[in-house]
């Protein structure tokens, strides 16, 4: 067994249905009540359209879509996390919050070892109190395709603000 110390990842853990998930802390600005959301058409489905916080448009991505769950309206209870990719700011429909944890390199199975090569949403798995859990990659989160439409949407929108 080696005693190098083990690289601690800080995991920010979510529900959805009965299924618990998982995003690096560090890409997490914050997580704020669900509220209205401005549908914009041409949207992928899984972009329920954008919210404004703080002056900003974020788009709004289910993941249920994402991962062939039931789709469902977003409900006063949820919960929005915002998160930061190196294009924009997203907001991610979650049911709810869990909590906070730290896993080290060793809890962690890289989904390369785990998978087929592939495209994938998804970074690594940890099991947490007997629960394997997804740990999603918010880099490949969004497809390159619907990273422009949300680009595009989101300037129709700045558009049709600046004209009121």
């Amino acid at each position: 067994m080696s005693d190098e110390p083990q690289a601690i990842r800080s995991l920010l853990l979510f529900k959805l249905g009965d299924q618990r998930f998982a995003l690096q802390l560090d890409a997490v600005e914050r997580v704020i009540r669900a509220v209205a959301v401005t549908p914009v058409p041409e949207l992928p489905p899984q972009i329920l359209g954008l919210i404004n916080v703080a002056g900003r448009l974020v788009p709004v991505f289910s993941l249920r879509s994402c991962l062939n769950l039931p789709d469902r309206p977003v409900g006063v209870l949820d919960q929005f996390i915002l998160v930061r990719t190196r294009w924009f700011q997203v907001a991610l429909v979650v049911d709810e919050v869990l909590d906070l944890s730290d896993v080290t390199s060793g809890e962690q199975v890289d989904l390369a070892e785990a998978l087929p090569e592939g495209e994938t949403r998804v970074a690594g798995l940890v099991k947490i109190d007997g629960d394997v859990i997804l740990i999603y990659d918010l880099e490949t989160l969004l497809r390159p395709e619907e990273r422009e439409l949300i680009r595009r949407a989101m300037a129709v929108e700045k558009d049709r603000e600046a004209l009121q």
